[in-house]
């Protein structure tokens, strides 16, 4: 609901179906991907403590499968990749997620983990690697080495379920572009639909249309009395002009919530106070 630019929300309750699931205290929820089996794997981050744990939901019903799972080497590394801070999300297989981490000082990705989170495993660990692509039946990835006083790399095919190499490209990158290309990207790959932004008289708006129905988050800028910018972020699920639903995602923030929410399978999913994950079901 909106008067005069500003947004108030209705406070209304979950509808049936939808569920919600908070990550901790202090956290941020910072990425989100999903497996064919209904699994949804997430990473999230707490600033205060400089820190990343991984956690699984099922997303139909928001269960939790595993949470404050911290990415290790394995094996004989016992470290916390990334010093337990610096890690990412590259792409799913199977009930695997696939994780990174960065190279030092850069950020060019480095290493790939796959993790059985429904298991609570590391199922293996490359951080001899990099990850290129996900090809289905096989990962593209590559080394990055030095011949001859210039650097180069080396590329291959890895099994995605045991990280073995099952074929060595070499470092001709003609076959290695040919492979990237026929890649389907990561949206298209998990049936993930993104908001599109925009902007209407009174600011910023992120909009994703499904049939009839029309998922909007608006963000406003609000005068809280003092020198710093105050940020609203507010939901709203519509049917045509009806307004079926609507939530605040974030309040009195010091930047909009932006590219926060999403749609898969005719469920929607949102962060909300960057510390909870909601979804309802659309259908």
């Amino acid at each position: 609901m909106m008067a005069n630019g500003s947004i108030v929300s209705s406070g209304q309750s979950l509808p049936e179906g939808g569920w919600s699931w908070h990550g901790g205290s202090g956290a941020m929820i910072w990425q989100l991907m999903f497996a064919d089996s209904g699994l949804l794997f997430g990473l999230k981050r707490f600033p205060e403590q400089r820190r990343a744990s991984l956690f699984c939901l099922d997303s139909e019903t928001g269960r939790m499968l595993c949470d404050d799972f911290v990415l290790t080497g394995g094996a004989d590394f016992a470290e916390p990749v990334g010093d337990g801070w610096m890690i990412g999300l590259e792409t799913t297989h199977s009930n695997l997620l696939f994780c990174h981490g960065f190279q030092p000082g850069s950020p060019e990705h480095q290493g790939i983990w796959a993790v059985d989170l429904a298991e609570g495993t590391l199922a293996w660990g490359r951080p001899d690697v990099a990850f290129a692509a996900n090809l289905g039946e096989s990962v593209l990835a590559y080394k990055s080495r030095v011949f001859a006083g210039f650097p180069e790399r080396d590329y291959f095919l890895i099994d995605p379920l045991t990280g073995r190499e099952v074929e060595h490209i070499g470092t001709d990158p003609e076959r290695f572009n040919a492979l990237r290309n026929e890649a389907v990207g990561e949206e298209e790959r998990q049936g993930v639909v993104l908001p599109s932004a925009g902007m209407d008289e009174f600011g910023h708006l992120e909009t994703i249309r499904l049939g009839g129905s029309t998922v909007t988050v608006m963000h406003r800028l609000v005068s809280g009395g003092g020198t710093e910018n105050a940020w609203n972020s507010v939901l709203a699920l519509n049917a045509g002009d009806r307004l079926l639903f609507e939530d605040t995602m974030g309040q009195a923030g010091a930047a909009p919530l932006f590219n926060n929410f999403l749609v898969r399978d005719q469920r929607l999913y949102y962060i909300k106070e960057r510390e909870m994950l909601v979804s309802i079901d659309l259908s």
